[in-house]
């Protein structure tokens, strides 16, 4: 058995810790310590949407992380958590060993995550959170089981549960300005892992923002969610990762 680790999984927009089930249980069975929190205005904590914020997000990550005592994490941000997780090691840099950005969005300083989406994306957001009137939007279920899952079929029942669970994403945190200066600073040592098949973060776009993060990817044959698609294949890779 490899070493016991603290795995801190953050999940991505409309998501929930749910998503993490099979890894978590996977990892935990290898003997790891695993936690999977739900951030505000997700998963079992949709009603929170007021909190849905950068800062937030950040706070709700490390402040599960003080209560469960977790000291040396693996910390693993999925997609939209790519602009969480840097702000957790700020919080709390003594908690955290190492970063993990799975097909996630990385940021310049003063970035925003709306700009690093498709002009169709973009176009297409306000509309869906308009006709809901709460700030939030909610992609069609076929939109996204096409831009997050396509590798797990669409007839599947674990297609269907999981786009069931989906929950509408709060519009704010897209448009706030990320500030990247102090994460960089810190030095901390850190992996991407690309996916070789997705359609929200392309494989191009990801090896750029690998680059930014100073670091080769790892790439994984599947589409956006290996979570749920191919959790075997992710915990390899997580657990390869040399700390």
């Amino acid at each position: 058995m490899s070493e016991s680790r603290e795995y801190v999984l953050v999940h991505g927009a409309s998501h929930g810790g749910w998503c993490w089930d099979e890894v978590a249980g996977r990892l935990r069975a290898q003997g790891h310590r695993v936690l999977a929190p739900d951030l505000p205005g997700h998963g079992r904590r949709a009603g929170e949407l007021r909190l849905a914020s950068l800062d937030g997000y950040a706070g709700a990550v490390a402040d599960a992380m003080a209560r469960e005592g977790v000291s040396r994490a693996v910390l693993v941000g999925h997609s939209m958590a790519g602009i969480v997780i840097p702000r957790v090691a700020e919080r709390a840099p003594a908690r955290v060993r190492h970063l993990v950005f799975l097909a996630a969005i990385v940021l310049e300083d003063g970035g925003r995550l709306i700009d690093n989406v498709s002009p169709a994306s973009r176009a297409m957001l306000p509309g869906l959170a308009a006709g809901r009137g709460d700030g939030a939007f909610l992609l069609p279920a076929e939109t996204a089981w096409l831009r997050w899952m396509s590798d797990v079929p669409r007839h599947d029942p674990a297609a269907s549960a999981a786009l069931g669970r989906l929950t509408a994403q709060p519009m704010r945190p897209w448009f706030e300005r990320v500030p990247m200066r102090g994460f960089y600073a810190l030095g901390l040592p850190r992996t991407y892992i690309r996916c070789l098949r997705d359609q929200a973060v392309t494989p191009a776009a990801a090896a750029g923002f690998a680059a930014r993060l100073g670091v080769t990817p790892v790439d994984l044959d599947t589409a956006h969610g290996p979570m749920m698609s191919a959790p075997d294949l992710l915990v390899q890779a997580l657990e390869r990762i040399r700390l």
